[in-house]
């Protein structure tokens, strides 16, 4: 099977899964402060993609400066980010660092009891997430391959221009 193929049957599968709407919940994620940011404050602002990864894994950190600059790129157009670390309480000067490090300006947030995670049946990292405006799911993958920020950038592009978004008629397209 060619790549296309394959990627497409991965996110068939992949919301499947995560099929579902996180409208309503009153998700919170911890900003680096221990400031609650709501779930539903940034659909309010526009679609959602959430990064689940830990510093410790890494395929995360391949992948996130690949974030970082879908993140450059798409917040203008309205598109809010979350790079949702699982490392625990005692590692935060560790993920300080590698937000440091990796001079990310993305908006990294910490779960490090993985509440969110669970909420997104989140069971490798990382895992990526692209919520339309009204909380479904329109994308999820799990896992970092070499060009899978080329398949992310085609779905963020897909839920912005979703005409129905909200309705959940873009999940799964490529």
């Amino acid at each position: 099977m060619n790549r296309v193929v394959v990627a497409a049957l991965l996110v068939l599968w992949a919301t499947a899964i995560f099929a579902g709407s996180v409208a309503g919940q009153s998700i919170a994620l911890r900003d680096l402060a221990g400031n609650r940011v709501y779930l539903d404050s940034l659909l309010a602002k526009g679609p959602v993609v959430l990064n689940f990864w830990a510093t410790w894994c890494k395929p995360c950190r391949i992948e996130i400066p690949h974030l970082e600059r879908i993140y450059r790129e798409f917040s203008p157009k309205g598109v809010q980010f979350g790079a949702v670390s699982i490392d625990t309480r005692r590692d935060k000067k560790r993920v300080e660092q590698f937000i440091e490090d990796a001079k990310l300006s993305l908006p990294v947030y910490r779960d490090t009891e993985a509440i969110v995670a669970k909420k997104f049946k989140v069971a490798a990292i990382p895992t990526t997430v692209i919520l339309d405006r009204s909380g479904a799911v329109h994308y999820s993958a799990r896992g970092y391959r070499r060009g899978d920020e080329i398949i992310l950038r085609k779905q963020i592009e897909a839920v912005l221009r979703s005409k129905g978004e909200g309705e959940g008629d873009t999940q799964g397209t490529q």
